[in-house]
């Protein structure tokens, strides 16, 4: 990164250039009105010299590489010729009564764009000796035209001084505010590659993204929103959303089908609408909501695929300058790519920790995710399922029948129970369920429900059953060995009691069991 100093000092030089560039041009001006001043005290030589100076500008002002040559290598020599050429047709038209001699003011202006006040006294008394030198030369003029005339010379120098240095402190001092403003949006944007390049978790990414949106705009309202399963765009975090805005949005929430949305899902480009008033989807979306202005950045994975988008919103019809909005391009594009990275790492991690044949966790995460959740969650059940006759359903349909029997078993395990439970294979035809937040008597009436729904299984070659064991934390167990050896005490009672029923609990550990038939559930 340039330093201040440096970055001003570029500044500098392009403001210098600018105004040589306003010179180059007031120069064809400047020939045209020297020819017609010459009227009719010219001769054809005069009128081709003019012709030439103003073809030579025109070049230079016109054509890339030779004006590069004027701004930097020519441009002492470019001045040097006005000088001339105003000189000459001073000469020309008068000496010191010729009309001309304002025109000298040209090279005075060019002094004031490249030096300080020292360079423009200088060449304002050269300009000033060539107007009393041709006045000596020709034998005419009064001693007070020449002095009104130096006057002027020196008056409209010192003034064109004046203009261009306070000029150029006006435009150095935004410069340099905006320098300073570039700078901290540069560092807050360097903070949140740094956070954002450690993260592998998307809630984290999402968190710091909205937290650099939040540092560097001074908009109300933020959300990164994401499309769901079903296509539909829905806030994952935000900051000045109230509960009940966040509500009344996700009512109508716009979606891939949405036509305003077109830019982000087609283009890849920001959608930006500072009244939301001018979109009837938006319109619909937002009703309930103080949301009158959306801007809305796409997050891309992939280089292709539109995951979501960051939201600005407003409580006022407002537009956003060029400037945030690359900056707010920068944040989303960051942030794309983390997210890109974290959703990578997610689905290598899902699937070293799923099971190939039913989708559903293997035994790997069921052993490191019970360790932890038995350490912070206080209230928990574990429930061990069992296929029943699994060995002969694959002997007599054969082993590609038992592993579709197995998919289907796992499927209506996965419907029966809780969002947030966890179901994973423990190996061969069992399988587990981990209740978060479960006291026994739910746990026992999970564990019923996916014993009814096996057992009302449809497509299979004969009917099937499960038979499953249960145990709860603390109740019947204080760590995760004799919880698992509690629940699978309990799976072997049901299984050897007559299979298709739930037990928590087993033989000779109470004094009696309650038998309720076929569902026998043993407390």
């Amino acid at each position: 990164m340039k330093s201040k100093e440096n970055v001003i000092d570029d500044h500098r030089q392009v403001f210098m250039a600018s105004l040589m560039d306003i010179r180059m041009k007031l120069a064809v001006w400047h020939g045209l009105g020297i020819g017609l001043a010459l009227g009719t005290v010219g001769n054809a030589g005069d009128y081709v010299l003019a012709g030439l100076y103003i073809l030579w500008n025109l070049l230079g002002s016109g054509i890339s590489s030779l004006k590069q040559w004027f701004l930097r290598s020519l441009r002492y020599v470019v001045l040097g010729i006005d000088v001339i050429f105003t000189a000459y047709m001073i000469a020309r038209t008068g000496g010191a009564e010729s009309r001309l001699y304002p025109f000298l003011f040209l090279p005075v202006v060019a002094a004031a764009i490249h030096g300080g006040y020292a360079c423009l006294a200088g060449w304002c008394t050269l300009m000033s000796g060539i107007y009393v030198a041709g006045a000596y030369l020709s034998g005419n003029g009064s001693p007070v035209s020449l002095l009104l005339g130096v006057g002027y010379l020196y008056i409209a120098g010192f003034f064109a001084g004046f203009l261009v240095r306070h000029t150029y402190l006006m435009v150095e001092e935004i410069s340099s505010k905006a320098l300073v403003r570039k700078n901290h949006d540069l560092q807050r944007l360097n903070n949140f590659l740094k956070q954002i390049s450690k993260s592998s978790d998307v809630h984290q990414i999402i968190g710091e993204t909205l937290k650099t949106i939040r540092e560097h705009s001074e908009t109300p309202m933020a959300a990164v929103m994401i499309f769901d399963m079903q296509g539909k765009l829905r806030i994952a975090d935000e900051f000045g959303w109230e509960e009940t805005w966040k509500d009344r949005y996700h009512e109508y929430p716009l979606t891939r089908y949405s036509l305003t949305l077109a830019p982000i899902l087609v283009f890849k480009k920001p959608l930006l609408c500072s009244d939301i008033f001018k979109h009837t989807e938006l319109v619909h979306s937002f009703a309930g909501t103080p949301v009158k202005s959306l801007f809305a950045y796409p997050i891309v994975v992939d280089d292709e695929t539109v995951v979501g988008a960051v939201v600005i919103t407003d409580y006022q019809v407002k537009s956003i300058s060029e400037e945030e909005s690359q900056i707010l391009v920068s944040i989303t594009h960051q942030a794309s790519i983390a997210l890109q990275n974290a959703l990578a790492i997610e689905e290598e991690k899902r699937k070293a920790d799923t099971d190939g044949l039913t989708g559903l966790y293997n035994r790997r995460y069921f052993n490191e995710i019970i360790e932890k959740l038995v350490k912070r969650d206080r209230n928990l059940s574990l429930i061990m399922i069992d296929v029943d006759n699994f060995k002969k359903y694959n002997d007599t349909y054969g082993h590609p029948a038992g592993d579709q029997l197995l998919k289907k078993v796992a499927g209506v395990i996965v419907e029966a129970v809780r969002e947030g439970d966890i179901v994973a294979r423990y190996g061969g035809e069992e399988i587990a369920v981990v209740l978060r937040n479960c006291a026994n008597a739910l746990a026992m009436q999970i564990a019923e429900r996916i014993r009814r729904s096996v057992e009302q299984l449809k497509d299979v070659q004969t009917p099937v059953t499960v038979s499953l064991g249960v145990a709860t934390l603390p109740q019947h167990a204080a760590d995760v060995r004799s919880l698992i050896e509690y629940a699978d005490k309990s799976l072997y009672e049901a299984k050897h009691t007559g299979k298709n029923r739930v037990c928590c609990g087993w033989a000779g550990m109470f004094p009696a069991g309650d038998s309720i038939g076929s569902n026998q559930v043993v407390h």
